[in-house]
């Protein structure tokens, strides 16, 4: 396998938690970085998508800012059809060029041609055009990204290899997200009538050109692993797959964390602009603490990978979770000017996030290793699919309680505001976060799946297929 060190689940032998052997299997610098750069593009794009579109097509076009949210919001909701449909479509498709690359590669050209022509829109485009082009988009970014999630858990069977291999990808998404920052800022100068069309220009071409340099990489340097599967058995029912994946413990304790601590860390990111401008009443510092807490991010990742490859990943993301919260309760302390305080605050965090990014998804794909020993199939899409169900509902889940509750306490953006209002936006901003990670802190406290269960569940599957 191109990028491999090793292959196949005969891997040598290395001393991991406690002491005993577990597998190692290292993939490439070159493989590592080639899959992980994917990530960047993609990243870049969404941030455009997300955060400059809006303004742009409210300005340009004449649609109503809240008529442009709803139409991708309602957009958007078919991801919760198309997520699992294609991670299910993608775990059945069979080709000599494997199961993950072709989705990936068949859906570059529509997302670019949607990209151009959501981010680049001629003058006077109206409802319709946005609506159509952002389904577009969204069918087929799925497409991509949901074949990509699962290939980067079927890329190695090693517990500790799947840590670097998330680690890097999510390294390169942070730094898609710094580089719509950076570009914005490029274009933002004094004079400069709508420094966001200019950005989301930028954003596109940045994006389009990086997406198929960084998937033709991936199709050079990595190779996907044969299908871990026992051929003997008979393909199995939807139904009774769904009653397989939800009566899996280990599986819905990952993912409940994963939802609580999504919910923990969108409320500040939602909220930072209302926080930093109302309480801290410094709006000007705003750009500079979210590059602080997305370089902190990166920073952070090998210190995450290190605890995880020592102790294992899910002692690595309890303590950042365990951090992240003792942190964040200082939060109530702070006041107007107190900005260095809060940027101390942001930095803590921001390195915490590099293990809530990299362990999650190196975690899930040791339980889909559970999954394929009790089905024989080999479903890592249809796995991920969910999970990325759970992180849109966390994120959806965020704005959906916060704005409402915002709004009935009083608070009112750009205003003054009375004292109630502001503690309320105080208690989401910094309180709210340290609960739910907390209760998702419950969710992996003595978790069972540990390096040396995940190698015994391994030398099974081998030895299933051997049978």
């Amino acid at each position: 396998m191109v990028g491999h060190e090793h292959t196949g689940d005969s891997l040598k032998a290395s001393r991991g938690v406690g002491g005993q052997a577990v597998s190692s299997e290292r993939l490439s610098w070159t493989a590592l970085l080639s899959f992980g750069s994917i990530s960047m593009p993609v990243s870049l794009l969404a941030i455009g998508l997300f955060m400059f579109l809006p303004t742009v097509y409210s300005a340009s076009s004449g649609i109503a800012m809240q008529d442009v949210g709803l139409i991708i919001f309602a957009t958007r909701l078919w991801d919760f059809v198309t997520d699992p449909l294609v991670g299910w479509l993608s775990d059945k498709t069979r080709t000599r060029f494997g199961r993950r690359i072709p989705w990936m590669t068949l859906a570059w050209l529509p997302l670019s041609i949607s990209a151009y022509k959501l981010f680049l829109p001629p003058p006077g485009v109206g409802a319709s055009y946005l609506a159509f082009w952002s389904f577009v988009l969204f069918l087929s970014g799925t497409s991509l990204f949901m074949p990509y999630t699962a290939m980067g858990a079927e890329l190695s069977t090693s517990y500790h290899e799947r840590s670097r291999i998330f680690g890097y990808r999510h390294v390169f998404a942070v730094l898609g997200t710094l580089s719509a920052a950076l570009l914005f800022w490029f274009v933002n100068k004094p004079g400069v009538y709508n420094p966001e069309a200019d950005a989301l220009e930028l954003i596109a071409w940045v994006g389009l050109i990086l997406l198929p340099l960084a998937l033709l990489a991936t199709l050079i340097n990595c190779r996907e692993r044969p299908v871990d599967a026992t051929v003997s058995r008979a393909d199995i029912r939807w139904k009774d797959g769904a009653r397989v994946m939800f009566g899996n413990r280990t599986y819905l304790r990952v993912l409940g964390c994963y939802l609580f601590n999504g919910i923990a860390n969108a409320l500040p990111v939602t909220l930072m602009f209302f926080y930093v401008r109302s309480v801290l009443e410094a709006p000007e510092w705003t750009p500079i603490i979210l590059a602080l807490y997305f370089v902190a991010a990166i920073c952070g990742t090998p210190l995450w990978l290190y605890l995880a490859d020592r102790w294992g990943k899910h002692v690595s993301w309890r303590i950042a979770l365990l951090a992240a919260a003792a942190t964040l309760a200082f939060v109530p302390l702070l006041g107007a000017g107190d900005v260095f305080w809060f940027m101390a605050i942001a930095l803590i965090v921001g390195v915490t996030l590099g293990a809530d990014l990299a362990m999650p998804a190196a975690m899930l794909a040791d339980v889909v290793d559970q999954d394929v020993l009790a089905t024989g199939r080999q479903r890592t899409g249809i796995y991920f699919a969910v999970w990325a169900m759970a992180a849109k509902l966390a994120a959806a889940a965020a704005v959906g309680v916060a704005f409402p509750i915002l709004d009935w306490a009083g608070y009112i953006p750009d205003m003054y505001n009375e004292p109630g209002a502001l503690l309320t936006l105080v208690i989401l901003f910094g309180l709210c976060p340290v609960i739910f990670k907390l209760l998702a802190v419950l969710f992996v406290w003595r978790y069972p799946l540990t390096a040396e269960k995940q190698t015994e569940i391994r030398q099974a599957i081998a030895a299933q297929r051997g049978g």
